[in-house]
């Protein structure tokens, strides 16, 4: 997985469990496909951002969690030469996405199968805190 495709699915999944109210039928289904995608192959998310761009409310949760985490990973570059941003997510974010993307409700889904510490540890993989594994 490139490293702004794991920041990205990051960011995503994090404005997901933001949303109180359930995707819209037709950004739900555009996001059915997506899971369909990465449980036959991790490496492909799909265009989140685009599908994010088409519903406002999630795209500035999406927005927003992207500018933290690369506010992380240019703090993160300042200094000496910083390690290279990780290429493979967690099996546990790529499970909770396909969980999350297949479901119906994805919004209700990702707020029970993404827990806040899964996705802190991710962040903190990619700004080079910890690492994978």
């Amino acid at each position: 997985m490139q490293p702004n495709n794991l920041i990205h699915l990051t960011a995503f999944m994090i404005a997901l469990r933001k949303l109180d109210q359930p995707l819209p039928p037709d950004i739900q289904s555009q996001l059915n496909e997506v899971g369909k995608s990465l449980q036959a192959d991790p490496n492909n998310i799909g265009n989140l951002d685009i599908i994010a761009e088409k519903y406002p409310p999630l795209d500035e949760y999406y927005q927003e969690a992207l500018a933290e985490i690369e506010s992380y990973t240019i703090y993160r570059n300042k200094g000496g030469e910083p390690d290279p941003l990780p290429t493979e997510p967690t099996k546990e974010l790529t499970n909770a996405a396909i969980n999350s993307f297949s479901s119906s409700n994805s919004v209700d889904t990702a707020k029970e199968v993404v827990k806040p510490t899964l996705l802190s540890k991710v962040v903190e993989v990619i700004i080079g805190r910890k690492t994978n594994g």
